[in-house]
């Protein structure tokens, strides 16, 4: 139905297009033709149109990458003049949402340019558009030429979206613009009902509302959203579901400052109901580039939360415990969301629905962090248990990073904030794991805490790795806990001196990366890890500086020693090619993968590499060769990824191994939070593969054998060494 509306919108746009053309003539463009070929030597098609309509609807789905050769196709096609202004503010709106901003202007300014005497509708759209990508500071300057524009105007039904936009626009610069944002809502009201237009009128009533909700006026923004919900329970359900989730949170906050909980809980509930009916279809970025999951759904689903632990303690037992198993619902949809954020992909996946049946002695640790304090979810065997810590969540993420920071330098002092992170997050559960014999941990993290090792933790006494083992999933959902296979096969590569993808590695940055800044402290400054930072600090480095560099010699010690331990195949340097990778694992014999390479996850899967000998691995790829119908049918137990880091600070990293382990459909992931020491990672990776090779340890025992083995070292004692390895999905 979108698509469908989006059709007869270009048909419309385009007939408007052709009817200006024949009473102006074609005016130059205000900036050169973005088209290899000039576009009077280009025949113009229907097919050229429909490309471009095609285009249009992927661009609002936003499949970028799709939508632009269509778009430009289109454009290019298209004679000099009105009809190609229509294609130049699409690929405007693409370049704006591609974080383009100066693209995105040339293209406005010379569908503007375009057509002498541009019809309103041309001039309004691309002055807008113009206005939202203005700074701040500039925006009131942009918007008041409009507003005049449209105030010297005939009323016509046909401009309400233009008011709609403009008070919007005017909305967010603040007071200065109170009057402009007022005047305009009201206006695009007016106009949408004498337009009959049922869905743009729910939105003038939105957009008012939340005008008065910015103001601490709320009753009237709650009379004007439940006039909204009334009117958008009138329109076709394809038309009013992504309206019907902005206005029942409004009414679920509104209600909530009101005093009146168990009316706001039960909006919120419909919110979130109605957002997981849609969010398959939910944009990835809202239409001024903002991500949808950071101003939509975490803020919805954590104030979902908060107020669902907010009145438990009202409840009855029964009640209560439905409450609590509400709120593990609720995260676990969150970080599922969050998961499909980082990937870029409103991908499908198998989500498991309904209570985990957890072994016995292990405990499911969700921390949610709220503005005032931390609360704390432990689902168990026996059921579900709340415990919060009285600290702010800015303060609490400030401890994160700080503590994140000086394990990444193996840096001292770091036993303080150890110790301060653990009666926070674990020491108002431990009666519980005690009482309850848990043995496992799985921690489900939230926002900073991805960033930390909460192996490493420390009560004053013992680290937590010296009393459960510990693992992460993203998702409980997400994470299969199908038994392991015995006498599992194993393919172990690895690049100890890198070839071609040194080049191409080099390639993929576009401008000289500026030095980092050198650390003259702690124990990272004199050990070898394996980093592919190092290139960095060099200007301009040669390919041979590249290559040194990224050099890692203790692989080849690592990949004989496991090759031998391991029944399987073993590919190292040359070896380990794009090509025979995908062979090798396209046979479907291999129930472990082991990597030990450069690589690393950044804020997104497009920054997100993992590297082979002759070509670097991005993630959607790394999923493409791990498609087999073997595979399918019998997905990688374990993926190991020796050498990969994350990014340093970005709390977004870590779901670079989650999105691995989905891309690659592998059950377990084991990866490492920062670069590590050379000789830890073959002490680490030998010892993990012995508990599990001799079939009497899971893959979380045998993690922490190795680890304790570190601890309990002369001298790799220091978290820096063994603290960085962490096991995520499968930890049987």
């Amino acid at each position: 139905m979108a698509f469908a509306r989006l059709r007869s919108w270009l048909t419309v746009a385009l007939l408007l297009a052709a009817a200006a053309s024949g009473v102006a003539a074609a005016a130059p463009p205000a900036t050169a033709p973005y088209c290899p070929t000039p576009p009077q030597a280009m025949q113009h098609t229907s097919d050229a149109t429909a490309a471009g309509q095609r285009g249009a609807a992927l661009l609002q789905r936003r499949h970028y990458a799709q939508a632009e050769p269509l778009l430009q196709s289109a454009y290019c096609s298209a004679p000099v003049g009105a009809e190609r202004s229509l294609w130049a503010m699409q690929l405007g709106s693409l370049a704006a949402l591609s974080q383009q901003p100066d693209t995105a202007a040339r293209y406005y300014t010379e569908a503007l340019g375009m057509v002498a005497d541009a019809p309103l509708p041309l001039w309004l759209s691309a002055r807008l558009a113009l206005a939202r990508l203005a700074p701040a500071k500039d925006k009131l300057a942009h918007l008041e030429p409009i507003a005049q524009r449209l105030e010297q105007a005939l009323p016509n039904p046909a401009l309400a979206r233009y008011h709609l936009d403009l008070g919007q626009q005017a909305r967010q610069i603040g007071p200065a613009s109170l009057a402009l944002a007022y005047h305009h809502l009201e206006r695009a009201r007016s106009l949408a009902m004498a337009a009959q237009d049922g869905r743009l009128h729910v939105q003038t009533l939105d957009a008012l509302a939340q005008l008065y909700e910015d103001h601490a006026r709320r009753p009237e923004a709650l009379q004007l959203t439940q006039e909204g919900l009334l009117l958008a329970h009138r329109l076709a359900l394809q038309d009013r579901a992504d309206l019907l989730v902005a206005l029942e949170w409004r009414q679920g906050r509104l209600q909530q400052a009101q005093g009146q909980p168990g009316a706001a809980l039960a909006a919120y509930a419909r919110a979130v109901e109605q957002l997981e009916a849609t969010r398959q279809d939910l944009p990835l970025e809202t239409s001024d580039g903002q991500s949808s999951f950071r101003v939509l759904i975490e803020p919805l689903y954590l104030g979902y939360v908060d107020l669902l632990l907010h009145t438990t303690h009202e409840q009855p037992s029964p009640h209560r415990e439905a409450a609590l198993h509400t709120a593990i619902e609720a995260m676990e949809q969150l970080h599922q969301a969050q998961l499909q954020d980082f990937l870029g992909d409103r991908c499908a996946w198998e989500v498991r629905s309904g209570k985990p049946l957890l072994p016995a002695g292990t405990g499911v640790l969700y921390p949610v962090i709220l503005a005032d304090r931390l609360e704390l979810l432990l689902q168990t065997p026996t059921g579900v248990v709340r415990r919060t810590s009285p600290v702010a969540g800015p303060l609490l993420r400030s401890h994160v990073r700080t503590w994140a920071d000086t394990l990444r330098l193996g840096d001292e002092p770091y036993l303080p904030a150890a110790q301060q992170l653990y009666d926070w997050l674990l020491r108002p559960v431990e009666a519980v794991l005690s009482e309850q014999g848990i043995d496992h941990l799985v921690v489900v993290p939230d926002s900073t805490l991805r960033l930390i090792p909460v192996a490493a933790l420390h009560n004053g006494q013992h680290y937590a790795i010296e009393q459960w083992a510990i693992s992460v999933v993203t998702s409980m959902g997400l994470t299969s806990l199908a038994p392991p296979q015995t006498q599992a096969r194993a393919l172990v590569t690895g690049v100890a001196l890198p070839g071609p993808a040194v080049e191409k590695m080099a390639q993929s940055w576009r401008a000289p990366p500026a030095p980092p800044t050198v650390v003259h402290r702690g124990l990272a400054q004199h050990t070898t890890t394996r980093t592919w930072q190092q290139v960095r600090t060099a200007q301009a480095p040669t390919l041979a500086q590249w290559q040194d560099s990224l050099a890692l010699p203790g692989v080849r010690d690592e990949i004989q020693a496991l090759h031998q331990l391991l029944p399987g195949t073993a590919l190292l340097d040359a070896g380990f090619t794009v090509g025979q990778f995908q062979r090798e694992t396209a046979s479907g014999q291999y129930r472990i993968v082991h990597i030990a390479s450069h690589g690393v996850f950044g804020d997104s899967a497009a920054t997100s590499f993992i590297m082979a000998y002759d070509d670097l691995l991005r993630l959607p790829q790394f999923q493409t060769l791990l498609e087999s119908e073997a595979l399918q049918r019998q997905p990688i137990e374990l993926l190991t990824l020796s050498a990969c880091q994350t990014a340093q600070g970005n709390e977004r990293a870590p779901l670079g191994l989650s999105g691995v382990a989905i891309k690659a459909h592998a059950q377990s992931v084991l990866g490492t939070l920062w670069p590590i020491a050379d000789l830890a990672a073959k002490a680490v990776m030998e010892q993990f593969y012995t508990g599990l090779a001799q079939g009497r340890l899971s893959k979380a025992q045998a993690l922490r054998q190795a680890q304790l083995q570190l601890l309990y070292s002369h001298d790799m004692a220091h978290p820096f060494f063994w603290a960085p390895f962490i096991l995520i999905g499968n930890w049987l």
